[in-house]
């Protein structure tokens, strides 16, 4: 009956906010995560796609990882004609994630599966919006009445891009 639940921690001084204005005007958004299928990158590629081509959003979405899934999701974005707004990086060094959430205005995770990501207490700590999946790890600390604005259903790119979108606005 007695449970004590120990979330992710984050280490506060190489992870924090600063109050400089990123260079990069464009809004933009990234994703770190190993590209396996539980991890879903496919569903910000789609929500990503539906804000260019149906809303003419103005955005670049960054992708740093690797794994089994990435040759897929290379494969669409370039079927797709979006290699011009995605790019894929690889794994940079852990003391250099600092700067990547910094040129971001909003970080997305659409992973289905995440018990508690320490890239969401990462993003967080470094004054980065992030949005989720909900009922995943990361929902439980979201207050409720906030849950609608930064939690999607598993695999949902349309909701995705509607709270994308709502975070466009609000820049």
């Amino acid at each position: 009956k007695n449970e004590l639940v120990l979330y992710n921690g984050v280490d506060t001084q190489k992870f924090y906010p600063e109050n400089n204005k990123k260079a990069n005007k464009l809004f933009t958004i990234g994703c770190i995560a190993n590209f396996w299928p539980l991890k879903d990158q496919m569903t910000l590629i789609k929500a990503t796609e539906i804000l260019i081509k149906e809303h003419q959003i103005a955005l670049e979405v960054i992708f740093i990882g690797s794994g089994q899934t990435l040759n897929q999701c290379k494969e669409y974005v370039t079927h797709n004609q979006l290699s011009n707004v995605i790019i894929f990086r690889k794994e940079v060094p852990h003391d250099e994630l600092r700067n990547f959430y910094k040129s971001l205005d909003l970080f997305v995770l659409p992973s289905y599966y995440e018990a508690f990501g320490c890239v969401y207490n990462e993003a967080y700590e470094c004054g980065i919006p992030f949005i989720a999946v909900e009922n995943q790890g990361i929902s439980e600390i979201i207050q409720e009445d906030e849950k609608e604005k930064w939690l999607i259903p598993p695999k949902d790119s349309n909701q995705l891009a509607k709270l994308i979108m709502n975070q466009v606005k609000t820049q």
